[in-house]
Parts: C-alpha cells; structure tokens; sequence
C-alpha cells in the first residue's frame, strides 16, 4: 500500500522504498503513531513542495571523524540513512564517525537509523530535532520539540539493544484521546493558559510536557543542540508548525557511531552486552509487572506477532488515513486484508 500511494506522487523508486521500510518497521514494531498511519504526512510535504524528492547529502564540511552534511529538504529517511551510514563508514576508518545535517525533514521514528550500525557490530546513537510543542521544565510555552533520542547496541547472538525515545510527552496519544473521545493522563500537557490539564482538546491547543520533567527537559535541550547547534540549523522555537507546508521545515539530524573494536573489542562488546541483558531480565519484577525487559524487547516480540498476524488497522484509523490520501490526489490501490 505505501508504494503504490508514494508512486503517485513525484517520488523516485529508492527514496519510496526507504520512506516504506521506515514506516513499515515502526508499524511491525509496535510503534503505530510513528508507522503506516504517517504515510500521508510524507505526501502532503512532497506535494507542497517542503520535502523535495531527488535531493541528496551535500558535504559542507567532511573530515576524518566529522562531517557537516546539507540535506537540502531532501527526503527525510533516506537523507538519515546516508548520514548514518557515513558516520558508519568513518568509524570503520578511525573508530568514531559523527555527522550532523541541516535543512533536513521528518524521518519519523528514530530505531530505523540507530540500528544500522549493529550490523557492522557498531553502536549507533541519533537525535533528531522537532516543532517545538514542548515546554521546559517549569516553562508554559512550548521552546522544543519531542526531540527523540535513540541508540541501538550490538548483543551477542541476540537482537541488538534498541532505545528509542521521545524527550517530550507524545502528541499522538493526546490526538487518539481525542479521536477516542476520553480524556488524557495528568502531568503531560497544559491548557492555552499555561495550566495542567486532562482535557484532549484543551491539551491538543496547548504545549505538551517534558518526559521526567527536569530529565526530559535537559534531554530535549540536549538533541536541539547536536541536531541543531552543531550544523547552525534552526534550533528550538525556529522550527515552524508542523501543520507548516507552505515553509521549509528546517529540522535537523545528529548521528555518532562507535566502533567498540578500537575499544575493548566488537566480541568482548557484544557479550558484555548480552550479559548486562541476560542479568537484566533475571531481576525479580517489580509489583504491577509480569517480566523485567531490555530495550528492543517489546519491539521485538510485537514484530514476530505482527509478521504473523498482521499490523492491526481499525476502521477509523483507516478511514482517515484514506481521506489524508483521497485529499492529495492519490488513491490507495491496496486495501489491508482485515480492518477491525
């Protein structure tokens, strides 16, 4: 379904395939808010012009372990996997490789890139600014984005280790709140006023609010300014709306990739990894949890059930996915099997 809606549009075959995997591995991952259900969000930008297919990396600065790299409002995950992959390259050279890129574009969630390295027994670490929805820790008004965070380790004879966050609390959940009909949990968005609230609607008009408070905070600062300060790019409330498409988006994208063989070593990386894992799993659950898990594991038993059964689509979800679609100008040619 995503390829032959992204074929309607001025989009080349490699950059379709990239947009698709990215959106198909959040769905089969569990990650619904940041899979398919973003497929019209890359169209609406290509048809407006704010993503402009073709465009590639052009190197501004490229040194031996760094690189300041021009996304050109290029096609947001296939400019990420180029970056992450010529961080990855230079840590094959000289154990580290970090590159930064401006003008950049959405590139949805954050797993998708950070685990590419691990296939070259490498950590790969991201961050990507956003529209800044959220509001410092003790602030009223939003002054960065959700600013995710991720990083994906290596494990010996296991998946890898696959941390991916939001800074700031998720949209999304306020929007299906409100599309649900119910209300939100406390201490995750303020009202128009700068007040705490449950109300989606009220939530939905407001600013949402740093995951941990303090920790998120600093966290969110943290990712606006390697996505954003390192490259000179727009930074913090520069970034416009994303209901923005007449105007460039501007975000950034930040990528570090290690090479633990000019450390202790890819091998003795990945069991010391697997057994932080292993030891992990084995603590006695806290009250209220059934298992003690690693990052990646959620992620990973969702995907094995969802290759199985199907990535589970809901009449409305679908329905508004189609009228997104039918409003661009493209028809989905492919129906899923089953929509509960």
């Amino acid at each position: 379904m995503c390829l032959d809606a992204l074929g309607q549009v001025d989009i080349g075959t490699e950059e379709a395939l990239v947009v698709a995997d990215s959106l198909l591995d959040a769905s089969l991952r569990g990650v619904d808010s940041h899979g398919i259900a973003l497929l019209p969000l890359y169209i609406e930008r290509i048809r407006s012009g704010q993503i402009v297919p073709g465009r590639s990396l052009l190197a501004l600065r490229d040194e031996e372990t760094t690189a300041l790299l021009d996304g050109q409002h290029g096609v947001g995950p296939a400019l990420a996997c180029q970056a992450i992959d010529r961080a990855t390259e230079k840590a094959e050279r000289y154990g580290l490789g970090a590159v930064t890129v401006l003008n950049s574009n959405y590139i949805g969630a954050l797993a998708f890139y950070a685990v590419r390295p691990c296939s070259n027994g490498m950590v790969g670490i991201c961050t990507a600014n956003a529209t800044p929805r959220v509001a410092p820790h003790g602030g009223a008004q939003g002054v960065h984005g959700t600013n995710p965070l991720a990083f994906a380790a290596p494990m010996k004879d296991a998946p890898p280790f696959v941390f991916d966050i939001s800074t700031g609390h998720s949209g999304a959940k306020i929007k299906k709140a409100l599309d649900d009909g119910t209300t939100i949990p406390p201490d995750i968005a303020l009202d128009r006023e700068g007040q705490p609230t449950v109300d989606a609607q009220a939530a939905f008009d407001g600013v949402l609010l740093p995951v941990g408070g303090a920790l998120g905070s600093g966290l969110g600062l943290l990712v606006d300014l390697l996505s954003a300060g390192l490259a000179g790019g727009p930074i913090g409330p520069e970034i416009p709306p994303h209901t923005e498409l007449a105007a460039p988006y501007g975000c950034g994208f930040f990528a570090l990739v290690i090479d633990p063989q000019r450390f202790g070593g890819q091998e003795v990386f990945a069991e010391r990894g697997r057994f932080l894992a292993d030891t992990t799993r084995q603590i006695k659950p806290a009250p209220g949890f059934d298992q003690v898990r690693v990052p990646g594991d959620r992620a990973e038993q969702e995907k094995t059930l969802r290759q199985e059964h199907g990535i589970p689509v809901t009449q409305r979800q679908w329905q508004s996915l189609v009228a997104r679609l039918v409003d661009c100008d493209v028809t989905p040619l492919r129906l899923p099997d089953t929509v509960s």
